[in-house]
């Protein structure tokens, strides 16, 4: 990639996250707009795009969260929850993007979900590098059901403060 595509494309990508975060159900159309069109031909794209963000988010905090631990497997799964955590709050629109609109993910979309999935299992110690990547991914997405019932437990039914 060119370092002017490169640049074309982190600019879409910023104008879409702001798009959506005035209107988070609405994911554009990009041949409807000349700051997506340029780079993006259709959602899938859009999305995967999305997705990469993410993912590269992600990776960064799972980096430095695992740095932090001292490798037992309790810990490496405590700091793929505190780096999944750091990054959706850290990125909420990204975030709430990808959590309404990647719902039943195709084609290269798929394949960069099933990656996460699969890099959270491994880093979280779920699961190891033997074993088949159908059930690394699925450890994965155990794991990612539990991290979005505890963000939604958190927002949802704060717990109580006693002083």
């Amino acid at each position: 990639m060119s370092w002017q595509r490169f640049h074309r494309r982190q600019t879409a990508i910023r104008f879409l996250l702001e798009r959506l975060a005035k209107n988070p159900e609405q994911l554009p159309d990009p041949r409807r707009h000349d700051e997506l069109s340029d780079v993006f031909d259709d959602r899938e794209q859009l999305l995967c795009a999305l997705q990469h963000k993410w993912t590269q988010q992600l990776t960064g905090r799972l980096d430095a969260r695992l740095g932090e631990c001292d490798g037992r497997g309790g810990d490496r799964l405590e700091a793929a929850r505190r780096a999944w955590q750091d990054t959706a709050t850290a990125n909420p629109v990204l975030r709430e993007a990808l959590d309404r609109h990647v719902t039943a993910p195709e084609g290269e979309l798929r394949r960069a979900v099933e990656r996460e999935r699969r890099l959270l299992a491994l880093t979280g110690g779920l699961a190891e590098h033997s074993e088949p990547e159908t059930e690394i991914s699925r450890s994965g997405a155990a794991l990612l059901q539990l991290l979005h019932a505890s963000e939604r437990q958190e927002t949802e039914s704060p717990l109580p403060v006693t002083v």
